[in-house]
């Protein structure tokens, strides 16, 4: 046994002042363990012959285990039944972990070749539970005020996050957050808090979230009712009052001081009387902040059919355009087909001087036919195209020649038309 600790300490010291090689022993960071779970610290040795192996925790050290190849294993106080030793890598399990274990162990390994040794640290965590948000005051939170929310939870917490509806909050505006966020403070309330807050609390081996509903009230205000202001005797009158407000608020009716049985926001009448013009004021009381707030509507009932609407002032003049339209149309398409069956025969002026039969003292057939005009205005194009109505710029001016034709013994025929184009 003298001989199994002078080699272990020679080996202590060696190490110490420096005399072994490969001081990367551990990956890097630390070791997390769960409160009565198990960790093992691994080292990067290759399996190998170890000569010796000495495992010490804290400072002043203790020994965990000391391991000589050719004496066995002596295991340090408070460690019995807690460790096993991997002998070929130096990798140390430690079992039924304690707070107290958290802290730094180094490792002494040895081969016929080489001396090594490392350190690690441990942290060992309680697990987080019972994670919850608590509020003040407990009650109804208004509009206006303050509240204050915590965030507690058992075990070994080592970080807090506040969230509102699903996003992170930070401090800012009325939001206060303490050092350690656990107690987050709105003031003053606005009724846009309103919302699910959430408290994750966490450690590298747990975590919790803790949810709080938060209710502001406030109003009522932004009132306002809806409905005619005029309406005829005997239709059905139709009133609704509404305003913003957490909670809903109740609601009065009130016409010209009288107030009206019922507390609902809709006021209805089937068939309306005379007597409901006037005044009709609804009031909303909200019963958790205690606050209430009126508006007032005007109603006149009107004679029946007072109200009743004629066509207006430019339905009418539509009306007149299109009936002018439509006759102007039937106007030019009949010109347009007399002018196509022969009743106007268009012919140059001068051929009024140059037929034999056109004289004042008559002409043709029974030599007693009179010569009259007639001065006919039509619009047409220049070309001698379809008619076109209402282009003023095209107008010109027809003769008609008319012949009444008087044989004797036979009965009068119908005149004849001759038209001149000037």
């Amino acid at each position: 046994m003298d001989f199994h600790r002078s080699t272990s300490l020679t080996v202590y010291l060696l190490s110490i002042l420096g005399y072994c090689a490969g001081q990367d022993v551990f990956p890097p960071g630390p070791v997390n363990g769960t409160l009565g779970g198990n960790v093992i610290f691994k080292t990067t040795i290759n399996p190998t012959t170890l000569l010796t192996i000495l495992w010490t925790f804290g400072e002043p050290s203790v020994t965990v285990v000391d391991f000589v190849s050719s004496a066995g294993s002596v295991i340090g106080v408070g460690y019995v039944g807690r460790i096993s030793l991997d002998n070929s890598t130096g990798s140390l399990e430690l079992r039924k972990l304690t707070l107290i274990d958290s802290g730094t162990y180094r490792v002494n390994l040895r081969t016929a070749a080489v001396s090594q040794a490392g350190s690690t640290s441990l942290i060992v965590y309680e697990p987080i539970s019972g994670a919850n948000i608590t509020t003040t005051p407990n009650s109804s939170i208004i509009e206006g005020g303050s509240v204050t929310l915590t965030c507690n939870a058992s075990g070994s917490i080592v970080t807090r996050e506040w969230m509102k509806d699903g996003h992170p909050l930070s401090a800012g505006g009325n939001i206060i957050i303490s050092e350690d966020k656990r107690v987050l403070s709105i003031n003053p309330v606005k009724r846009t808090d309103t919302g699910e807050y959430r408290c994750r609390v966490s450690n590298p081996i747990s975590t919790a979230n803790a949810k709080h509903g938060l209710i502001v009230n406030y109003g009522p205000d932004g009132m306002e009712i809806m409905g005619p202001s005029e309406i005829e005797v005997g239709q059905k009158i139709t009133l609704t009052c509404s305003a913003d407000s957490i909670p809903t608020s109740s609601y009065t009716w009130v016409l010209n001081g009288t107030e009206i049985p019922g507390h609902s926001p809709a006021f209805t009448k089937e068939k309306s009387e005379y007597s409901d013009s006037g005044d009709y004021t609804c009031t909303a009381t909200n019963n958790v902040t205690g606050n209430k707030t009126s508006v007032v509507h005007k109603l006149s009932v009107k004679a029946e059919g007072s109200l009743s609407q004629g066509l207006s002032a430019g339905a009418i003049a539509g009306i007149v355009i299109g009936v002018l339209l439509v006759l102007g149309v039937a106007v030019g398409v009949a010109v347009y087909f007399m002018k196509i069956k022969g009743f106007f025969k268009k012919e140059s002026s001068r051929s009024v001087g140059n037929t034999g039969n056109s004289s004042a003292n008559g002409g043709g057939p029974g030599g007693n036919q009179d010569l009259n005009y007639a001065d006919i205005t039509q619009f047409q194009k220049r070309d001698g195209g379809s008619v076109q109505l209402g282009n003023l710029g095209t107008s010109s001016t027809e003769y008609a020649q008319v012949r009444v034709n008087n044989r004797p013994g036979q009965p009068a025929e119908p005149p004849t038309y001759k038209s001149h184009h000037s």
